[in-house]
Protein backbone atom coordinates (compact mmCIF):
# COMPACT_ATOMS: atom_id res chain seq x y z
CA UNK A 1 0.00 0.00 0.00
CA UNK A 2 1.41 3.40 -1.03
CA UNK A 3 0.63 6.34 1.21
CA UNK A 4 0.58 10.08 0.70
CA UNK A 5 0.70 12.78 3.35
CA UNK A 6 -2.29 15.12 3.35
CA UNK A 7 -2.44 18.34 5.32
CA UNK A 8 -5.72 19.92 6.32
CA UNK A 9 -5.76 23.27 8.06
CA UNK A 10 -8.66 24.67 10.10
CA UNK A 11 -8.95 28.13 11.56
CA UNK A 12 -11.42 29.15 14.21
CA UNK A 13 -12.03 32.81 15.00
CA UNK A 14 -13.30 33.64 18.46
CA UNK A 15 -14.71 37.09 17.84
CA UNK A 16 -17.08 37.63 20.79
CA UNK A 17 -18.29 35.69 23.77
CA UNK A 18 -21.87 36.28 24.87
CA UNK A 19 -22.58 35.14 28.42
CA UNK A 20 -25.92 33.36 28.42
CA UNK A 21 -25.93 31.26 31.56
CA UNK A 22 -22.71 31.68 33.55
CA UNK A 23 -24.09 33.02 36.82
CA UNK A 24 -20.84 32.93 38.76
CA UNK A 25 -18.63 36.00 38.40
CA UNK A 26 -15.02 35.29 37.67
CA UNK A 27 -12.32 34.87 35.07
CA UNK A 28 -12.91 32.47 32.17
CA UNK A 29 -11.20 31.30 29.00
CA UNK A 30 -12.21 29.24 25.99
CA UNK A 31 -10.19 26.11 25.23
CA UNK A 32 -10.36 24.29 21.90
CA UNK A 33 -8.74 21.19 20.43
CA UNK A 34 -9.11 18.95 17.37
CA UNK A 35 -10.61 15.50 17.71
CA UNK A 36 -9.34 13.22 14.95
CA UNK A 37 -10.26 9.52 14.58
CA UNK A 38 -7.33 7.34 15.68
CA UNK A 39 -7.67 4.83 12.82
CA UNK A 40 -5.50 6.90 10.44
CA UNK A 41 -1.93 7.87 11.34
CA UNK A 42 -1.99 11.61 11.96
CA UNK A 43 -0.40 14.49 13.83
CA UNK A 44 -2.14 17.67 14.99
CA UNK A 45 -0.39 21.02 15.41
CA UNK A 46 -2.15 23.89 17.14
CA UNK A 47 -1.17 27.55 16.98
CA UNK A 48 -2.44 31.11 17.26
CA UNK A 49 -2.69 33.45 14.29
CA UNK A 50 -1.09 36.80 15.11
CA UNK A 51 -1.44 36.62 18.89
CA UNK A 52 -2.39 40.06 20.17
CA UNK A 53 -2.64 41.42 23.65
CA UNK A 54 0.66 40.00 24.88
CA UNK A 55 0.64 42.72 27.56
CA UNK A 56 -2.32 40.95 29.20
CA UNK A 57 -1.77 39.03 32.43
CA UNK A 58 -3.13 35.86 30.78
CA UNK A 59 -2.95 36.17 26.96
CA UNK A 60 -4.02 33.46 24.50
CA UNK A 61 -1.66 30.48 24.51
CA UNK A 62 -1.04 26.98 23.15
CA UNK A 63 -0.51 24.03 25.49
CA UNK A 64 0.28 20.79 23.64
CA UNK A 65 -2.60 20.46 21.13
CA UNK A 66 -5.01 22.68 23.07
CA UNK A 67 -5.40 26.37 22.28
CA UNK A 68 -6.58 28.66 25.09
CA UNK A 69 -8.13 32.05 24.45
CA UNK A 70 -7.11 35.04 26.49
CA UNK A 71 -8.62 35.10 29.94
CA UNK A 72 -11.61 37.41 30.30
CA UNK A 73 -13.76 38.49 33.20
CA UNK A 74 -17.48 37.74 33.43
CA UNK A 75 -19.46 40.03 35.70
CA UNK A 76 -23.07 39.89 34.48
CA UNK A 77 -25.58 37.64 32.73
CA UNK A 78 -26.07 38.58 29.03
CA UNK A 79 -22.67 40.30 28.99
CA UNK A 80 -20.77 40.46 25.69
CA UNK A 81 -16.97 40.16 25.71
CA UNK A 82 -14.74 40.85 22.69
CA UNK A 83 -12.19 38.03 22.40
CA UNK A 84 -10.61 38.45 18.91
CA UNK A 85 -8.42 35.32 19.00
CA UNK A 86 -7.79 33.18 15.91
CA UNK A 87 -6.95 29.51 16.54
CA UNK A 88 -5.29 27.42 13.84
CA UNK A 89 -5.24 23.62 13.72
CA UNK A 90 -3.12 21.77 11.17
CA UNK A 91 -3.79 18.04 10.75
CA UNK A 92 -1.18 15.99 8.89
CA UNK A 93 -2.32 12.47 8.05
CA UNK A 94 -1.26 9.51 5.93
CA UNK A 95 -3.81 8.39 3.33
CA UNK A 96 -3.90 5.47 0.92
CA UNK A 97 -3.01 6.76 -2.58
CA UNK A 98 -5.71 4.65 -4.22
CA UNK A 99 -8.43 6.01 -1.92
CA UNK A 100 -7.34 9.59 -1.17
CA UNK A 101 -10.70 11.31 -1.57
CA UNK A 102 -12.64 8.53 0.21
CA UNK A 103 -10.17 8.48 3.10
CA UNK A 104 -10.12 12.25 3.41
CA UNK A 105 -13.91 12.56 3.29
CA UNK A 106 -14.53 9.71 5.73
CA UNK A 107 -12.35 11.29 8.43
CA UNK A 108 -14.77 12.70 10.92
CA UNK A 109 -12.74 15.57 12.41
CA UNK A 110 -14.26 17.84 15.03
CA UNK A 111 -13.18 20.82 17.04
CA UNK A 112 -13.93 20.44 20.68
CA UNK A 113 -14.26 23.51 22.88
CA UNK A 114 -15.21 24.45 26.40
CA UNK A 115 -15.46 27.51 28.60
CA UNK A 116 -13.64 27.03 31.86
CA UNK A 117 -12.44 28.88 34.92
CA UNK A 118 -8.62 28.69 34.83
Amino acid sequence: MTEVQATVEFSLELHKFFNVDLFQRGFYQIRASMKVPPRIPQRVEASLLHPIGSDLAFPASVQDDVVCSKTFQILYKNEEIVVNDVLVFKVMMLLDVKKVSESRDSNNMHTKGSVIKP
